[in-house]
């Protein structure tokens, strides 16, 4: 049996301009980067997680340092992935829809779920799909 497996920590979306996607998650979600670089930019979010937004350009061979190596990851084009985060029930998700659309960020969908909760869909400009959800959604959440 393998060893307890904990949270997911990290979040990475790839993009063609990390400066660019920064902003648009700044103005849509008011996060505040920690890191700023012309390839990475890194949000902190709750629960010790954090978001990364890498551009694909620097994701393109593996990275050696005398601490070790990192291994060239993600993906060279624009396939879009998928990050959900969690709001505090129904109240709070009506506040982001209405947020949204004051922003003028499409809802792309919503789903009532079986076990009571519900999902807000949007897209960020670089096409990943953005998920805002109350519990109740899966079995552990």
């Amino acid at each position: 049996m393998p060893p307890k497996l904990g949270q997911i920590v990290e979040t990475i979306l790839y993009t063609s301009d990390a400066a660019k996607l920064a902003a648009w998650y700044t103005s849509i979600f008011s996060l505040t980067p920690f890191l700023t670089t012309p390839n990475v930019v890194a949000f902190s979010l709750p629960n010790n997680t954090i978001l990364l937004l890498f551009s694909r350009s620097s994701t393109t061979a593996d990275k050696i340092s005398p601490e070790g190596t990192i291994p060239k990851h993600g993906c060279e084009t624009g396939l879009g992935q998928h990050i959900a985060f969690a709001c505090d029930g129904v109240e709070e998700l009506r506040e982001w829809e209405k947020w949204f659309e004051e922003k003028e960020v499409e809802v792309l969908g919503r789903m009532q779920w079986e076990r009571g909760g519900r999902s807000v869909y949007v897209r960020d400009w670089e096409g990943h799909v953005i998920e805002v959800m109350t519990r109740g959604v899966w079995e552990v959440y």
